[in-house]
């Protein structure tokens, strides 16, 4: 892997996700001014049952997908693959969607998807998977800058959509499903006919089952891996739905969906990223190339993601300030605590892609069961106690537990491995550091949160650095842009 290679796809691909997450807090004031908590706290419920049906679906079927694509690529099977997983996505969604109109209509599940709901919760669960797949699929041919360019105009365009369509559509809920079913429409369009050659979702002569064995027995363990991984980020919603109401699970959901929408993305990047590479080089390359690739974009990752969780930690009540309206707001004490959870989540994934790379995919079923088991127990003790702050404190806990039993695993059962060094000690300290000088000035009587936060986030950003360079940490790095800086200025020259 080259730093090119690496670099131009993770380029890209924080371009994808950074967008829908600036689109994301341009969204917040607007859902706590238009929603009332308990309405946020209903299309939570729904969002968070489509998802659940998107992993029992499609998301398994995209892991095994993107793990087999390389393979299949040196065969010349692709169409096979292609058509056999888009086919099993689409029965399987077909199945569930008619689960989900029985359900309602008996009266099942009223509490997590009302009646007057159902219909449009069905097709947001196709358009969803749909586009889940495509995207899959420009992940698996690394069509970085494609799927960056498509992703980013059909957020903003979802964001257009649903703001008027708040003024044509009286229900706030049903205007944001919709604005998401168009744009998804708009993107699974686009990628059938920019790759209209390539990608033929159904040939008949291509439905070849017994080719596939092997990627389905990959793949189905990770319906139990991902659906673990939903109960361990989104249960707790139901959890508090049925153990105290809809206006906790709206006023724990937007201030859990703000932390969430600046560290998945930082998570997102890096792993969508490396994924693919690290597939093609488990396939060509020397374990002893692999561990290093994987450490070294293991130690990227650590660089960035460490000091996001501090900072988002120090500045939380500020940010609330200015994004967060009406009764919403005074749940921002959970941002902390669901922030270092995602950071425990983010890390445990470089554990586990060790184990996925060796084909070892039970075993991190197995983990995540644990970690969820412990979720579900500790949700049921400190909901009705604390409320949505102890289902903050249960997912901080269940996530650490899922960090340490995947390094566990790992150690025990493979060669391929994370490898801590003093590199990541720096990080660290360099991070706590930052994060006490940007708590510091949160304490100043300032008379404008907007300025407040600006020099946060430029204080927190210097001494960070400034604390990696006196260690050496980046050194390789800094040589590297100093010494590309030094050819760009030779050209200019010329």
């Amino acid at each position: 892997m080259s730093n090119k290679s690496f670099g131009s796809d993770l380029f890209y691909y924080a371009i994808t996700y950074i967008v829908p997450m600036i689109v994301g807090f341009m969204l917040v004031p607007i859902f706590t001014e238009r929603f009332t908590t308990e309405e946020f706290g209903q299309y939570s419920l729904i969002n968070s049952t489509v998802g659940l049906l998107g992993i029992i679906s499609v998301n398994w079927i995209n892991v095994a997908f993107i793990r087999f694509y390389s393979t299949s690529e040196k065969e010349q099977t692709e169409d096979q693959l292609i058509s056999v997983s888009f086919l099993m996505a689409l029965l399987t969604a077909t199945f569930l969607s008619v689960l989900i109109y029985i359900g309602a209509e008996l009266g099942i599940t009223e509490k997590i998807i009302p009646e007057k709901y159902a219909l449009i919760s069905i097709v947001l669960l196709f358009s969803a998977n749909l586009h889940s797949f495509m995207f899959s699929y420009l992940r698996a041919k690394r069509k970085a800058r494609f799927a960056t360019i498509l992703t980013s105009v059909t957020v903003i365009t979802r964001f257009l959509l649903f703001l008027y369509l708040l003024g044509v559509i009286q229900s706030p809920i049903n205007a944001l499903i919709l604005s998401t079913i168009i744009s998804d429409i708009i993107y699974i369009g686009v990628v059938i006919f920019r790759e209209r050659n390539g990608l033929r979702l159904i040939k008949r002569s291509d439905i070849d089952f017994a080719y596939i064995k092997p990627y389905v027995m990959y793949g189905l363990p990770f319906i139990l891996i991902l659906g673990v991984h939903w109960l361990l980020t989104l249960s707790d919603r139901y959890m508090i739905e049925f153990l105290r109401d809809s206006q906790e699970v709206g006023i724990y959901s937007i201030n859990y969906s703000f932390a969430q929408q600046i560290m998945m993305p930082l998570i997102t990047i890096f792993m969508t990223t490396a994924e693919p590479i690290l597939f093609r080089l488990s396939e060509n390359n020397t374990e002893t190339e692999l561990n290093g690739v994987l450490n070294k974009i293991f130690k990227y990752f650590l660089l960035v993601l460490i000091p996001c969780a501090v900072g988002l930690a120090a500045v939380s009540d500020n940010l609330a300030n200015l994004f967060i309206k009406n009764d919403f707001q005074e749940g921002y004490i959970i941002m902390p605590i669901v922030t270092f959870g995602f950071l425990f989540l983010g890390i445990r994934q470089y554990f586990n892609k060790s184990l996925e790379i060796i084909k070892r995919s039970k075993e991190i079923a197995n983990i995540s069961v644990v970690a969820a088991l412990i979720n579900i127990g500790l949700n049921f003790v400190l909901i009705p106690l604390y409320g949505y702050v102890g289902a903050a404190y249960a997912t901080l806990a269940s996530y650490v537990v899922y960090f340490l039993l995947s390094y566990y695993k790992t150690v025990n059962l493979t060669t391929i491995k994370i490898s801590f060094s003093k590199a990541h000690v720096q990080t660290i300290i360099a991070a706590i550091a930052m994060g006490a000088c940007v708590f510091g000035v949160g304490r100043l009587p300032f008379g404008n949160v907007i300025l407040e936060i600006i020099l946060q986030i430029l204080l927190g950003m210097m001494v960070y650095m400034l604390i990696l360079l006196s260690f050496g940490t980046v050194k390789n790095e800094k040589d590297y842009i100093i010494a590309k800086l030094g050819k760009v200025r030779k050209k200019v020259s010329k």
